[in-house]
C-alpha cells in the first residue's frame, strides 16, 4: 500500500484551471502571468472583455497548464436577463471546453476593493451556476493587484496571512467558504523570484485539492441544472412581475365594477369571464416558473385573487338562487291571491244577484200588498154609501 508521502508526490502532470470572477478584476492578466506569456487579452476596463470563452495551454515548471478564461460577471451594459443568459451559456461552453473536468476554479478578486453586497450577490450567482459546494470543494481565491498590498505591507509590516486573519464581513465569509485557500498575485511584477513564488503557492494549493483525485466535471455541472434554471427565471422576474401586476390590477378594477351590479345573473356572466382571465394568468406563471419556485410570491398574489373571484361567484350564485326562489314565491303568492280575488268576485256577483232577486221579490210582494191594501180601503170607504144608495 502506498504511503501518505508517496501519494503526496503523485501530483497530476497536467493542471486544468477555470478562471471566474467579476468583470475588471484582472482574470486575463492573471492567466497571462500563470502561463508566462500574453495569451489572453487584458485591458484596464470595467466592461467585460471576455464574452467568448478562451483557453490557452503552456508548459510551466515541467507541467502542462491549461487555463479556460470564463466570462466576466457583473457586466452592467446588458439588462439582467440578457447578462444572465450570456454568462450561463458561456459557462456551459467553458465546462464543455474541458471534458476531463477542472482541477480547480480560480475565483479572481481584486485586492484593495471594498467587498459589498454586490460582491456577495456575485458569489451567490456563481454558486447557482456551479453548485452550492463548488467554493468549498474546488475553489481557490486569488487576489490580484498584489503590488498594492506590498505597498501597505512595507508601511505596516503586516504579512498577507496576518492581513487575511484580520478581515471580517463578506470577505471573511468568502475565505471561510473557500476553506482559507487564498493566494496573492502581483500581475505587474518583473521579478522572476516573485513570479516563481506566486506560482509555487498557487500550484501547491491546486495539488492539495487534487489529492482526493476529484475534478469538477459535467456531472457536477449537471447537478446544478435546477439552480441555473431558477437563476434564469429570476433574471426574468422583473419583467414577469410587471406583466403580472398590470393584469392583476386590471382584473381587480373589473371585479370592483362587477360588485356594483345588482342583477346576480348579469354579475355571474362577468365573473366567469374574470375567472377565465385569472386562470390564464395563473397558468402562465406556472409555465414560466417551470417548477423552480422562483415565482412563488407571484403565485400567492394571483392565487389570492383567484380565490376572491371564486368566492364572488359562489356568493352571486347563492344570491341568484335565493332571488329566483323569492320571485317564484311572489309569482305563486300572486297567483293564489288572484285565484282568491276571482273567487271573491264571483261570490260577490252571486251575492249581488241574490240581492237583486230579493229586491225584485220585495218589489213584487210590495206591489201585491199595495194592491190589496187599496182594495180594502176602497171597500171601507164606499160601504156606507152602498147601503144608502142601494149599491151592490
Amino acid at each position: 500500500m502506498a504511503t501518505f508521502s508517496e501519494k503526496k508526490d503523485k501530483k497530476p502532470k497536467n493542471l486544468d484551471l477555470l478562471m471566474i470572477g467579476k468583470t475588471g478584476n484582472g482574470k486575463s492578466a492573471l492567466g497571462n502571468m500563470i502561463l508566462g506569456r500574453k495569451a489572453f487579452i487584458s485591458k484596464c476596463s470595467t466592461a467585460s472583455v471576455t464574452t467568448n470563452i478562451q483557453y490557452e495551454v503552456s508548459k510551466v515548471n515541467g507541467r502542462i497548464i491549461k487555463i479556460v478564461d470564463g466570462p466576466g460577471v457583473g457586466d452592467t451594459r446588458m439588462n439582467t436577463e440578457a447578462a444572465t443568459k450570456l454568462v450561463m451559456d458561456k459557462m456551459t461552453v467553458a465546462i464543455s471546453a474541458n471534458p476531463q473536468g477542472f482541477h480547480a476554479f480560480l475565483l479572481v478578486v481584486k485586492f484593495g476593493g471594498r467587498f459589498t453586497e454586490e460582491d456577495k450577490d456575485t458569489i451567490v450567482f456563481l454558486k447557482k451556476i456551479f453548485g452550492e459546494t463548488f467554493l468549498k470543494d474546488y475553489c481557490i481565491l486569488v487576489l490580484t493587484c498584489g503590488d498594492n498590498f506590498q505597498k501597505e505591507s512595507e508601511e505596516s509590516g503586516i504579512t498577507f496571512e496576518e492581513w487575511c486573519d484580520e478581515q471580517g464581513g463578506i470577505f471573511k465569509e468568502l475565505l471561510e467558504e473557500c476553506c482559507w485557500r487564498v493566494v496573492l498575485f502581483d500581475n505587474k511584477t518583473g521579478s522572476e523570484t516573485v513570479k516563481r513564488a506566486q506560482l509555487k503557492s498557487l500550484f501547491k494549493m491546486v495539488d492539495r485539492l487534487t489529492f482526493h483525485g476529484h475534478r469538477y466535471k459535467d456531472e457536477n455541472f449537471n447537478k446544478a441544472l435546477a439552480a441555473r434554471e431558477r437563476l434564469m427565471i429570476e433574471s426574468k422576474k422583473p419583467m414577469i412581475r410587471e406583466e403580472t401586476m398590470t393584469e392583476t390590477s386590471l382584473i381587480i378594477q373589473s371585479l370592483q365594477r362587477v360588485q356594483q351590479i345588482d342583477e346576480p345573473k348579469k354579475a355571474l356572466i362577468d365573473l366567469n369571464l374574470l375567472q377565465n382571465r385569472i386562470q390564464l394568468l395563473y397558468d402562465s406563471i406556472v409555465f414560466q416558473d417551470n417548477g423552480t419556485g422562483a415565482l412563488h410570491d407571484l403565485f400567492q398574489t394571483v392565487q389570492s385573487l383567484r380565490t376572491t373571484i371564486e368566492n364572488e361567484i359562489t356568493m352571486a350564485q347563492r344570491i341568484a338562487i335565493e332571488k329566483e326562489k323569492f320571485t317564484n314565491e311572489l309569482v305563486k303568492n300572486h297567483q293564489e291571491f288572484e285565484a282568491k280575488r276571482m273567487k271573491w268576485e264571483r261570490e260577490k256577483k252571486a251575492n249581488q244577484r241574490k240581492v237583486d232577486e230579493l229586491e225584485d221579490m220585495y218589489r213584487e210582494a210590495k206591489a201585491k200588498n199595495d194592491e190589496g191594501f187599496f182594495t180594502k180601503v176602497s171597500n171601507a170607504i164606499t160601504w156606507p154609501f152602498r147601503s144608502l144608495f142601494d149599491w151592490d
